[in-house]
C-alpha cells in the first residue's frame, strides 16, 4: 500500500490524488455522455451543470463522512470545510450529487432524467479508478479470508473489496451502455444504475472490515443500498403503469 506520496517536504494522499483524477475524468466524460444520450444539443447543458453536480457531490460526501466520524467532527466542526481530499463517503456523495444535478438542471432549464442518465453513464470508469485509489491507501479494507484471490494487506490475507467495487463499477457501466442503446427511455439508465449500486453495497459491504455499522451490527451502506433498489423498482413500476394507462 502507498497511503502517502512523499515529494520532498510534501506528503500527499494517494487515494486523494486518484480521487481528484477520477473527478476530472468524470467532468470530461459527462458532456460526451450527454451527447450520446440526448444529442449534441445536450453538450452545452451538461457543461453548465458540471460544477453544480460536483458541488453537491462534494458537500454530500463530506457531510456524510463527518456524520460517520462525529466524535472528531463534533469537536472541530471546521473539519467540514477542511481541504481533506480523503474525507469523503460515497453514499453521501451520491445523494448530494443528485440534489446538485436537479438544481443545476432546473437552472439551465433541462430535463433532469436525461442529465442523470448522462452523469451515471460517465461515472463507471472514473468510479473504478477511485476504487483502485482506495486499494493504494488501504481504505475500504476487506475482512480476512483464505480464498485464492485474497490480497495480503495490514498483516492478513483479505478480501480485495476495493477491486470488487472497481469491478462492480465497470460492470455497471457496461450494462448501462447496452441499456441506453437498446432502450433509449429517459431515466431508465439512472434507475438501473441505482439498482446496481444498491446491489453492490448489499453484496460487498459485509466483506468490509471497516464498514460503518448501526447498533446491532447492521451495515449502514446495506440499508442505503436496499433503499436504492426499492427506488429503482418503484420507478420501473410507475413507468409501466403510465405505459399501460
Amino acid at each position: 500500500m502507498y497511503p502517502l506520496l512523499e515529494l520532498g517536504p510534501i506528503r500527499l494522499s494517494t487515494s486523494g490524488l486518484v480521487l481528484l483524477a477520477a473527478v476530472y475524468w468524470w467532468s470530461i466524460r459527462f458532456p460526451v455522455a450527454a451527447a450520446a444520450v440526448g444529442g449534441v444539443q445536450w453538450v452545452d447543458r451538461a457543461e453548465r451543470c458540471v460544477l453544480g453536480v460536483l458541488a453537491g457531490t462534494i458537500l454530500g460526501a463530506r457531510i456524510w463522512y463527518g456524520l460517520l466520524n462525529l466524535d472528531a467532527y463534533a469537536i472541530n466542526p471546521w473539519l467540514f470545510l477542511a481541504l481533506r481530499v480523503g474525507d469523503f463517503a460515497w453514499p453521501g456523495g451520491l445523494f448530494g450529487g443528485a440534489i446538485g444535478l436537479v438544481l443545476a438542471a432546473k437552472r439551465v432549464k433541462a430535463a433532469a432524467p436525461v442529465l442523470a442518465d448522462a452523469a451515471l453513464l460517465a461515472l463507471g470508469p472514473p468510479q473504478s479508478l477511485a476504487a483502485l485509489g482506495m486499494l493504494l491507501s488501504g481504505e475500504v479494507l476487506g475482512v480476512p479470508t483464505d480464498l485464492p484471490w485474497a490480497m495480503y494487506l495490514l498483516g492478513a490475507s483479505r478480501h480485495p473489496t476495493q477491486l470488487y467495487y472497481a469491478i462492480a463499477a465497470a460492470c455497471t457501466w457496461l450494462i448501462l451502455r447496452s441499456l441506453a442503446r437498446r432502450y433509449p427511455i429517459p431515466g431508465a439508465p439512472t434507475a438501473a444504475a441505482l439498482a446496481l449500486q444498491g446491489l453492490a453495497w448489499l453484496l460487498i459491504e459485509p466483506l468490509r472490515a471497516d464498514a460503518p455499522l448501526l447498533p446491532g451490527g447492521v451495515h449502514l451502506n446495506q440499508i442505503f443500498g436496499l433503499a436504492l433498489i426499492l427506488i429503482a423498482l418503484w420507478w420501473q413500476r410507475s413507468r409501466m403503469s403510465k405505459a399501460g394507462s
